[in-house]
């Protein structure tokens, strides 16, 4: 959403398809609408992803002839500069090719994961992954990449037609937020995270235990399934420990603004260092400190003077972190006021505007 918000501020009409519904009835999302400024539709006629197995693959047939129909019309008016596609799966960057040859426009793909690190289990998801990984760059026109990571995997003939843009968020909106209203009114630490990583979750429980902090709280924002709360019950940091989830944004926004700082473990993996956390733009944008340690794209653009630098994945490290904020609150502002700046330089999604632009149209 925030790269069609940055082609419409440099006077693009945008018009985001999406192929079948994916919310459930009580969103209440309408097929077709205008989100903050930006036009979308669901091509199969509703946003809500139907529970009926036959019902739900008739409209995923029927979001893919009324996709192909969108791209035969913008076609035939001449409003079709391009088409910017973000997807997973190897089959859609084939169909968006053949797109792009029958209506002669140009695909870019923004890639933002290495898929064959994420330990897919799924036959039909590893060969997807692998077929994606290897050639989806040889099908487009133009690639985003969100790392050097992914931009070493681009064969040499993607390499001169790539752009890379970082994690990106709206900073008005964080800039705009009223945090008075505290959510959480102790002190605390704040991770957010899909409960899918419960190793860095641990992790992040594990340092906070370490630290050993009095009146200072550790908010986790995930989903507490029974394996995250068998550990909670079991750390003896518990009476410390809070989880809360299905959060509205602005509320989110208002844990961010709040924290002591914000906590994002990165893995010496090949996931980890392919991948950039999308939090780390809005940490950024939030005006807090942030703890994280020096992996993947993380040593491109924090240092120990824009963050609280782990030279690893450690809990040691962490846990030493986590005292200096609390113990150093001046270190603490002035290491926020940083990161802020820094994310204003190139995590706001206003700074890509150009470079996106001229992908459609070369200047």
């Amino acid at each position: 959403m925030l790269l069609a918000k940055a082609l419409l501020t440099e006077g693009f009409e945008v018009i985001v398809l999406n192929r079948y519904g994916i919310h459930n009835t009580h969103d209440g999302l309408s097929a077709k609408g205008v989100f903050e400024g930006v036009s979308y539709i669901y091509c199969s006629g509703t946003s809500v992803r139907p529970d009926n197995y036959f019902k739900r693959n008739f409209l995923k047939f029927r979001g893919l002839f009324t996709e192909i129909n969108y791209f035969r019309e913008l076609s035939k008016s001449g409003q079709l500069a391009g088409a910017l596609v973000s997807t997973n799966r190897f089959h859609n960057v084939l169909f968006y090719f053949l797109m792009g040859k029958l209506f002669r426009t140009p695909i870019t793909v923004d890639n933002v994961e290495y898929y064959t690190s994420t330990g897919a289990k799924k036959m039909i998801n590893k060969i997807e992954f692998n077929l994606y990984d290897k050639y989806y760059y040889y099908l487009t026109d133009n690639v985003i990449c969100i790392s050097d990571f992914l931009i070493s995997k681009v064969g040499k003939s993607g390499k001169d037609r790539i752009l890379k843009i970082p994690v990106i968020t709206d900073f008005d909106k964080f800039n705009n937020h009223n945090t008075s209203n505290r959510l959480v009114k102790e002190k605390y630490f704040l991770f957010c995270g899909s409960v899918i990583y419960s190793e860095v979750i641990e992790f992040v429980i594990s340092a906070f235990e370490k630290a050993e902090l009095s009146n200072v709280r550790l908010v986790l924002v995930t989903k507490l399934n029974e394996d995250l709360k068998v550990k909670i019950e079991a750390s003896k940091a518990f009476d410390s420990l809070r989880v809360m989830t299905d959060l509205a944004y602005n509320d989110l926004i208002n844990l961010y603004k709040n924290s002591e700082a914000l906590i994002i473990p990165m893995r010496d993996t090949d996931q980890d260092k392919a991948r950039f956390p999308h939090k780390i733009s809005e940490y950024c944008a939030s005006g807090r400190p942030i703890i994280t340690n020096k992996i993947g794209e993380i040593g491109n653009y924090f240092n120990a003077e824009n963050a609280f630098l782990c030279t690893g994945y450690n809990v040691d490290e962490y846990a030493s972190a986590m005292l200096k904020v609390v113990s150093d609150p001046e270190l603490a502002d002035r290491v926020a006021a940083k990161s802020y700046k820094t994310g204003m330089e190139v995590f706001n999604y206003k700074t890509y505007q150009k470079q996106l632009k001229n992908f459609f149209v070369k200047e």
